[in-house]
């Protein structure tokens, strides 16, 4: 190791060198050159202005609360609307020509690190400490700190509250009312969601006790895969059930849910709140929300607790002052502001334990869900997981055996795991 590090030393004194080599003929005075050098250190301190890709959607909305940070600045800040599912590739390609983003918004810090396109962020512990639970570490690997939350989000139980006037309170109740109200021919459903959708479907392995990782301590062991486990299993089957006894149709899509719900044709969803806005609009008062319902056991389903947040590019050449708008957007005032304009759960304990948040039902039904989520594993071979997990829930829902099913897909994700994420 002492070894290697010398090597390394050695390697940047010789590019610092050659890099110097290569420099432009300097014909100024000391003076002059002491001059020039304070502009140019004054220069990287303030940039004139700082490019950031921002959700689709959102961007607007972003775009109005960075005009506050160049008032205050002085620093101009560009919003490019770029998709989210698109920054990491076109980051591999523009980041190293120049063309990329000081900060770009991303679910997670995923392969991210391994791939080189975040580096470390900077940041007083008195400012992590204003973000909700856990999601700093969902943006951190290897404890360090690649980028600011904005957004926490978790899954949540709507429902009509003319077809279920109660909220259910356990899966008992959730399958008396898919077999009232199932209606197949007509497109009537007690309760749907997107089964073969890992993010959906996990927490029902996870309520009773499944985990992705093994983990020791706060270090995960990706080579201990937990999702053909006992408890992996038990909650495959209770998903096949619902398949089995025509509750749900095969080949759902969230889409559909979404649609079928929003018509008054479903009794109960599981949903996010970035569906809120939508639903609301479509049923109005006869809208509610509340934590899935408890599994036989007794616990609830455990959630992923998703962040999404403004990550540092590894080639942004003012990584002091993306920083500094990072921790901006994501103060108590801009994501009080980004809230009301989007409905995007705000990462930010103070907002999340005002009286605003813990009077209005429909947002408490995700605070409380909340309570029963977890972070997603901080590793990069997560991005192993899905394809794999979506390929055995297609088949669980087709009604194939479920261990057999798992245990495929575990075989499938050991072996992305070894050749790419070791």
């Amino acid at each position: 190791m002492e070894v290697k590090k010398r090597f390394l030393a050695l390697i940047s004194i010789l590019l610092i060198l050659f890099l110097a080599a290569c420099g432009p003929d300097r014909t100024n005075t000391s003076e002059d050159q002491e001059g020039d050098q304070n502009e140019n250190n004054t220069e990287a301190e303030n940039p004139e202005s700082l490019l950031i890709w921002a959700p689709v959607d959102q961007a607007p909305d972003i775009e109005e609360i960075a005009a506050g940070y160049t008032e205050e600045t002085g620093i101009n800040v560009e919003v490019l609307p770029f998709a989210m599912d698109e920054q990491e590739e076109a980051m591999s390609l523009d980041g190293p020509s120049g063309n990329g983003p000081d900060l770009f918004f991303q679910p997670g810090i995923g392969s991210l690190s391994v791939k080189g396109l975040v580096q470390p962020m900077t940041v007083d512990q008195e400012v992590l400490d204003t973000y909700s639970e856990g999601s700093v570490e969902a943006l951190s690997y290897e404890g360090e700190v690649y980028g600011l939350p904005a957004v926490v989000e978790s899954l949540a139980l709507y429902y009509n509250k003319d077809l279920v006037p109660e909220a259910p309170e356990t899966m008992a109740d959730i399958e008396n009312i898919a077999a009232n109200l199932t209606d197949a021919s007509n497109d009537e459903y007690g309760f749907l969601y997107p089964a073969t959708d890992f993010y959906f479907s996990f927490p029902f392995m996870a309520g009773y006790g499944a985990d992705i990782f093994g983990k020791d301590g706060d270090v995960f062991n990706i080579d201990e895969l937990g999702l053909a486990s006992e408890s992996a299993v038990k909650g495959g089957e209770l998903i096949q059930g619902w398949f089995e006894n025509g509750y749900i149709p095969t080949g759902i899509t969230m889409d559909v849910v979404g649609g079928l719900f929003n018509d008054g044709k479903v009794g109960a969803v599981i949903n996010g709140p970035w569906a809120l806005a939508e639903h609301k609009e479509a049923l109005g008062d006869k809208l509610g929300t509340a934590p899935i319902p408890k599994l036989e056991n007794g616990e609830h389903p455990v959630t992923f607790l998703g962040t999404k947040g403004w990550m540092l590019s590894a080639y942004s050449e003012y990584p002091d002052a993306a920083t500094d708008l990072a921790i901006y957007l994501t103060n108590e005032a801009s994501l009080k502001a980004y809230f009301d304009s989007t409905g995007e759960m705000p990462a930010n304990s103070a907002i999340l334990s005002s009286e605003e948040f813990q009077n209005d039902p429909l947002l408490n039904g995700f605070a409380t869900q909340l309570e029963n989520a977890n972070p997603f594993p901080p590793v990069p071979a997560l991005s192993a997981v899905w394809d794999p997990m979506a390929d055995a829930l297609t088949f669980i829902t087709q009604e194939d055996d479920v261990k057999g099913s798992l245990e495929a897909a575990v075989d499938t994700i050991n072996q992305d795991i070894q050749l790419n994420y070791k």
